[in-house]
């Protein structure tokens, strides 16, 4: 068998694959219903008018849309963030999610976000996003000029070998159409491909499409699938292969290259080359397509929007309006009765002021308006009765969309209140954010796998801010501080390191901005911070739920401003402090120093006291002696027997 006729058997075989698919989506009723369901959630609810109908008011109150509006608004209205954590590396876990959060910006992935819930989501029940590789895009992936981008699919354009899957890893294969130009598509197909296969073709779309005149358009089916383990891609159309089978691992690709180059290497039966893997080698698993359902569908892939449900409640109201319109038109200026002869010749134009002379003879009427019947007052109310019940069902109520909410009320009862409306729609929120980490996990394995080099900014921490304040005021640098800096991201850096997704959610009610003003006005005007220290403050602000405090991080840095403003008091009062303790121990030392000089003096005066006291009881007694001995000579010398 020739190599030209393997590409068109291939072809047959993915075109029958395609095929098999369209059924399915007929069988659970998509293929007819999703177009319709669009119509509705787009306002077009009346069929043509027919000759019997073509008088019949067509009014439209779109609820429908309302509902989908509103529920999105409040799915979508929690910023999210996708954490990437690596198990015990901080660095990489912070690099790695600043480099996401910087490309999901790039790629404006809220945008896309925000469309895949209303457009597809709430309105046909599934919504499908795809991964590629732009090489048209800004930027470049090393020697690779490009960068990583998404789009949507539409659902009813997307196939898989096994409907009743839902985990769109677990496919066998994935496929999907596009309608592209022929001459594209010829330009875009390998080497070796017959060309001349490559033709026009019908369009065959469940939608009521029509293609220009003259558009030259074929359908080229992608599709994605698994060879040991690797995700490959390979495109077709009706008549041939235009793309072989392409693994998606750039690693893998340079090394199917380079095995091309050498002569030794036999290819195999299918032409492809079989490369020798490495057991560790990093393998591209993840299918670059994520799927996400509004509401689960049993056993099936494919899930449900808001519509379905509405469509007979959007009839009934549009019908119930639509026949009070048209009792008013009917019977806005009532039928005329007119015997013959009476007008001769008049014509009734209904104008105001207008005068017709009765030409009936005698003195009875001719002329005569009748009194039509007005609409039942109770048929006034059942429109408005099946709208409330709709709501209701449906989880939409005036809580949810703010309708009734009094300006009165202060934003922290709004906020509760809208906390409460929510929870009917708590699981599409939950499941918009399980579809979340799924994007996370493909785009960790191919940012791996795609990126080399990539220069990108990442904005600073509030602890590096803080450095780079003190750093600026240390150094007398008065520029403003930079928010961020630019950083290079090596994909491959990342290959040996498994990644868990975790997403958070922020702020996620509508009056988050008012909740913030009346708690600063608690925290500030109310005195209420002047009463707390700066380690109470923190330990309030860490312990405070982060969706009811937008300004978190805000207000811990303002804290830690406080803070290391207060440490520079402290470090001030205790210098101070320090240079009296030296002056008063200098005092104290030359105090003790006079106080040991007076207590020496003290100390020889007391000796010398001691001694003049000693010398002068010496003295004393020598002259007591000497008294004493005078006193004995006298007597001595007075003559015996003398009298006086």
């Amino acid at each position: 068998m020739s190599n030209q006729q393997k590409l068109i058997d291939r072809a047959n075989k993915i075109w029958e694959d395609y095929e098999n698919a369209k059924v399915y989506q007929s069988n659970i009723g998509i293929r007819k219903n999703i177009p319709m369901f669009v119509d509705f959630a787009e306002g077009r609810h009346w069929p043509n008018p027919t000759k019997r109908t073509q008088h019949m008011p067509r009014p439209v109150f779109n609820f429908i849309e309302m509902i989908i509006n509103n529920k999105v608004a409040n799915v979508y209205g929690s910023p999210v963030k996708l954490n990437f954590v690596a198990d015990n590396n901080m660095s990489a876990t912070t690099k790695f999610t600043k480099f996401v959060e910087y490309q999901m910006k790039e790629m404006r992935m809220e945008d896309l976000d925000y469309i895949a819930l209303k457009r597809d989501g709430g309105v046909k029940g599934t919504y499908i996003y795809y991964f590629y590789w732009d090489e048209k895009a800004p930027g470049s992936r090393g020697n690779y000029e490009g960068g990583f981008r998404c789009q949507l699919l539409d659902p009813l354009n997307v196939y898989f070998a096994n409907p009743k899957e839902t985990d769109e890893q677990k496919q066998e294969w994935i496929m999907w159409d596009d309608r592209l130009p022929v001459n594209a598509v010829k330009e875009m197909a390998d080497s070796g491909i017959d060309k001349d296969k490559i033709v026009p073709d019908e369009l065959e779309s469940a939608y009521n499409e029509e293609e220009q005149k003259g558009s030259d358009l074929c359908t080229v089916l992608t599709r994605l699938f698994r060879k040991d383990g690797e995700a490959y891609y390979e495109r077709a159309t009706k008549e041939t292969i235009i793309n072989k089978a392409t693994p998606l691992n750039p690693l893998l690709i340079q090394k199917l290259q380079k095995s091309k180059e050498d002569s030794s290497i036999t290819p195999t039966h299918d032409d492809d080359l079989e490369i020798e893997r490495d057991v560790d080698e990093y393998k591209a698993y993840y299918y670059p397509i994520v799927v996400g359902n509004w509401k689960p569908r049993d056993k099936s892939i494919y899930g449900r929007g808001e519509v379905e449900s509405l469509i007979p409640n959007q009839k009934a109201i549009n019908f119930e309006i639509a026949m009070q319109l048209l009792n008013h038109q009917e019977l806005g200026w009532g039928k005329i009765l007119v015997k013959p002869n009476a007008l001769q010749g008049q014509v009734i134009t209904n104008t105001p002021g207008e005068v017709i002379t009765d030409h009936t003879p005698g003195d009875k009427w001719g002329i005569t308006r009748l009194d039509g019947q007005g609409f039942s007052a109770g048929a006034l109310q059942f429109a408005p009765q099946i709208l409330d019940l709709t709501r209701t069902v449906t989880g939409a109520t005036e809580i949810l969309t703010g309708d009734m909410i009094s300006k009165d009320l202060s934003g922290r009862a709004i906020a509760q209140l809208q906390a409460e409306g929510k929870k009917p729609i708590a699981d599409l929120q939950k499941a918009f954010w399980r579809v979340k980490e799924k994007q996370g996990l493909v785009l960790a394995q191919y940012y791996k796998l795609f990126y080399e080099n990539k220069k990108f900014s990442m904005d600073l921490s509030p602890e590096e801010t803080e450095q780079m304040e003190e750093l600026y005021r240390l150094t007398g640098n008065n520029e403003p501080i930079p928010t961020s800096r630019t950083e290079t991201f090596n994909g491959q850096d990342y290959l040996d390191t498994p990644f868990n997704v975790v997403v958070e959610a922020g702020a996620g009610t509508e009056y988050s901005e008012i909740m913030a003003m009346e708690m600063l006005n608690n925290l500030f005007f109310n005195g209420a911070i002047q009463k707390l220290t700066s380690e109470q403050l923190e330990q309030f602000v860490v312990l405070y739920p982060d969706s009811a405090m937008p300004f978190k991080a805000e207000l811990k840095a303002i804290i830690r401003k406080q803070q290391r403003s207060e440490l520079g008091q402290l470090k001030q009062v205790a210098s101070q402090l320090q240079a009296e303790n030296e002056v008063l121990k200098q005092e104290t030392e030359e105090r003790e120093k006079i106080i040991k000089q007076l207590t020496s003096e003290l100390q020889r005066s007391n000796k010398v006291t001691e001694q003049l006291k000693g010398e002068y009881s010496n003295k004393i007694i020598q002259i007591n002696d000497y008294i004493n001995q005078m006193s004995g000579q006298a007597k001595q010398t007075q003559p015996i027997g003398e009298t006086g």
